[in-house]
């Protein structure tokens, strides 16, 4: 007569609930790494040449899927559009609701293209309609005029971009936030308003992955860091100086693993 070995029962068993586990998470891993390279296909493919101009931008999500983004928008009449964007949290929900936010922003950006309050608003409206969730995105939206330097924008809550001026050594002029992030409330409006880049000047756009890096110590990287060291390379090209901002940024974590996805964009008008 044969018996059953309990512990034999147990060990298969173990073995077999073990290997379920491991093979759910090898599949929920192929999933993320799918979802981040759908939601890397919403990107811009390449940049538009905006002649006199030099533009520099780069993404490093800290996980496979990414709460920041970046939009570059071609627009009537030269006009660009440009983006930058942080979802107020982290996984495949933020890398959800960053492909809703950045397909309604840019819809709206090409439709109020003189008036980057009203397409904010209306993405505003879209976004509280289609989606129940608690999450919300900061966002920045830029309308430049190449031909004038004029830029024209709103900052739903998002870090204030910088603008470095040639002629004053780098004095930073932050283009502060005109109304709170989308997807918190309905019925909201953002301001508007506009700053003339002349040559020579740099404007930094930035998603706080950058000035909340963080060393071995805790310390952060910060918003003086930042500044002092695009002073120090102001008159490089914007690719330039994108590598030497993403350099300091390196060189002060260290070894410390990436908590944070980081967005940043360098926009310069040549001497």
């Amino acid at each position: 007569m044969n018996h059953a070995d309990p512990e034999g029962q147990v060990s298969s068993t173990h073995y077999r609930t073990a290997q379920e586990a491991l093979e759910a998470r090898s599949a929920a891993e192929r999933e993320l790494v799918l979802a981040g390279e759908i939601q890397a296909s919403f990107l811009p493919r390449s940049l538009p040449e905006i002649p006199g101009w030099e533009l520099a931008v780069t993404l490093q999500p800290a996980r496979q899927t990414c709460g920041d983004f970046y939009d570059v928008i071609p627009l009537p009449n030269g006009r660009v559009g440009l983006v930058i964007a942080d979802v107020a949290d982290k996984g495949a929900a933020a890398a959800l609701y960053m492909a809703l936010s950045r397909t309604l922003v840019r819809t709206f950006t090409i439709l109020y293209h003189a008036r980057p309050d009203f397409a904010l608003r209306a993405a505003n409206h879209r976004i509280r309609s289609d989606t129940d969730s608690e999450q919300f995105v900061t966002l920045f939206l830029g309308v430049l005029d190449p031909a004038t330097g004029t830029l024209t924008y709103a900052n739903a809550g998002h870090n204030p971009p910088l603008c470095l001026r040639a002629d004053a050594e780098g004095k930073a002029q932050p283009l502060l936030r005109t109304g709170i992030p989308l997807g918190m409330f309905e019925g909201k409006s953002w301001g508007r308003e506009s700053v003339r880049l002349a040559a020579g000047d740099v404007l930094l756009l930035y998603t706080d992955g950058i000035t909340e890096a963080q060393n071995e110590q805790a310390e952060m990287f910060g918003s003086e860091r930042l500044l002092a060291t695009a002073r120090q390379h102001l008159s490089v090209s914007a690719a330039d100086l994108q590598n030497a901002l993403l350099d300091a940024v390196g060189g002060f974590v260290g070894e410390t693993p990436q908590f944070d996805d980081i967005a940043l964009m360098v926009l310069k008008q040549p001497l």
